[in-house]
């Protein structure tokens, strides 16, 4: 990974993967982003949402303008189809580009779409929420919820370039906002203490959207995140630790049908899961658990399920995960703050236990 500035306020941040590509982070981007993109054939694809905020910008990008409607119930193969009646009925080929802005299903979908449209056409990203800027937009995993299952079509497909304008954060909504914070302490658990201790420090000025602490704490983030990808580009190893706390997640917000928590709450309550399975297995103290439930809870995230689930059936749903491996769940577990290992052969009544705790 390399890193340089560009006019003083844009930084980049290069990644060596099969197809590099760069990430450019700062403020007030919208004319940047433009030129960079000037001259290329582009197709927008968007969000309701996004649209009602930033429609200006998207037609300054392109006349081509893909807009469905928010929420994750369209990351669905229904909404991939209807992006390529759009990309054939407008004529694109695969030297054109989509433009995925918005949240991370816009970016997922977006992507998939780029990756399998003619075998294969440009693609960027420009996130608008705090999880994608941190976490979807970048790697390369792209794809569509099927039968329940979160994210189980897709494809591992590298942009071209990512471009994260912070200032996008001053129209998301409080909720969306604080969710996302639980990928960013994530990153705090499983591999950086120095954030974790930053995020810690800085809670209030992050819940009050300060942009000079929140480009900070952007960067920190995809710097971790593009350490790990780098590594493992196809999640054949390492890059596993970034699923901290996701087997449980994406499970919780199956059985609730999408419909009770925002991802990021989802990850809030998973990783607490994963410490707890840790803490029982003797990796780590009490105290790990209750420092990190103590930040999340500070960010208003919730560290239990609080409702009432069935635990044969959630344990059902982590067994169809697509992160196991021969059937057997593999978990990301802690050995403390800062650190974390993949581990497979936890036993099922351990598991079932840590489900069915504080329900």
């Amino acid at each position: 990974m390399q890193e340089s500035d560009t006019k003083q306020v844009v930084k980049k941040i290069d990644v060596r993967v099969s197809k590099p590509y760069t990430i450019f982070v700062g403020e007030s981007l919208k004319d940047f982003i433009a030129e960079q993109l000037n001259g290329k054939r582009i197709y927008v694809v968007t969000d309701s949402n996004v649209y009602k905020f930033y429609r200006k910008f998207l037609e300054n990008l392109s006349d081509n303008i893909y807009v469905f409607g928010s929420g994750e119930e369209s990351k669905s193969y229904s909404t991939l189809l209807k992006i390529y009646d759009f990309l054939i009925e407008k004529g694109a080929d695969r030297y054109s580009c989509v433009v995925g802005v918005g949240g991370g299903v816009v970016g997922d979908i977006a992507g998939y779409a780029a990756s399998s449209y003619m075998r294969g056409m440009g693609l960027y990203h420009v996130p608008t929420s705090l999880l994608a800027m941190v976490d979807s937009s970048i790697g390369g995993k792209t794809g569509i919820n099927y039968h329940g299952l979160k994210n189980i079509v897709g494809s591992f497909y590298q942009p071209n370039d990512v471009f994260i304008d912070v200032n996008f954060l001053k129209t998301l909504p409080n909720r969306e906002y604080i969710s996302a914070f639980a990928e960013v302490i994530k990153y705090g658990i499983i591999m950086d203490m120095e954030l974790f201790e930053f995020l810690e420090r800085n809670i209030d000025a992050l819940k009050k959207r300060d942009l000079k602490v929140l480009k900070i704490v952007v960067e920190k983030s995809v710097k971790d995140k593009v350490k790990v990808v780098e590594g493992d580009e196809k999640e054949r190893g390492q890059r596993a630790i970034l699923n901290f706390g996701h087997t449980f997640a994406h499970a919780l917000e199956s059985i609730t049908n999408y419909e009770k928590y925002l991802h990021g709450e989802a990850v809030s309550v998973g990783m607490v899961k994963a410490m707890k399975i840790s803490e029982k297995i003797g990796l780590i103290s009490g105290d790990d658990i209750e420092r990190a439930k103590t930040l999340l809870e500070r960010f208003g995230l919730p560290v239990d399920v609080g409702i009432e689930i069935d635990v044969s059936k959630f344990l059902e749903i982590m067994l169809r995960d697509k992160k196991n491996k021969n059937s057997s769940l593999r978990f990301i577990l802690t050995k403390g703050i800062g650190i974390s290992i993949i581990a497979g052969g936890v036993k099922e009544n351990l598991i079932l236990e840590v489900i069915g705790e504080d329900n």
